[in-house]
């Protein structure tokens, strides 16, 4: 059985998962895991390594560093996917690369997707992006609904 948007040949929105050290497993495994299942393309972009380690410790190997400039030759219309669980959302917030990265990707007409949408990170991006090319996930949904909803984002968008 083959999932929906996997075996079409159309050109699909470029998504990234931005991540550093402290970040929450279940939000990061689960986002690359159903991207991937649906046979969209999304990176892993680390901060500073490739190995990245969760707060509770487990290592990830990311695609790329974001020092090996990821983001350079992306069309317009991608997504970056900021995880805010664990230490991440605040590790996100402190790096001087982030706010450059975020105009860049307003600059080509992205779109940004915050896994806590009342989260200091959050609250920053209001400041950068219109509330049309932000994809907050609220409180009260569970996690599971708003991968969803990216997904289909994604596989529809372009």
């Amino acid at each position: 059985m083959s999932l929906r948007g996997r075996n079409e040949k159309r050109a699909r929105t470029k998504s990234f998962i931005l991540i550093g050290d402290g970040f929450d497993e279940f939000e990061v495994v689960y986002l690359i895991h159903k991207f991937r299942q649906a046979g969209l393309p999304i990176k892993s972009v680390s901060l500073f390594n490739k190995l990245v380690y969760s707060r509770q410790g487990v290592g990830i190997k990311a695609d790329c560093a974001l020092a090996e400039h990821p983001f350079d030759n992306v069309a317009e219309d991608c997504l970056l996917i900021l995880p805010t669980g664990g230490q991440n959302g605040e590790t996100l917030r402190q790096d001087a690369r982030v706010r450059p990265l975020l105009q860049l990707v307003k600059e080509r007409h992205g779109r940004v997707a915050v896994t806590d949408g009342q989260s200091s990170l959050a609250r920053d991006l209001c400041q950068i992006f219109t509330a049309s090319s932000t994809v907050m996930h609220p409180v009260e949904e569970q996690m599971e609904f708003f991968v969803a909803a990216l997904t289909d984002h994604a596989l529809f968008a372009s």
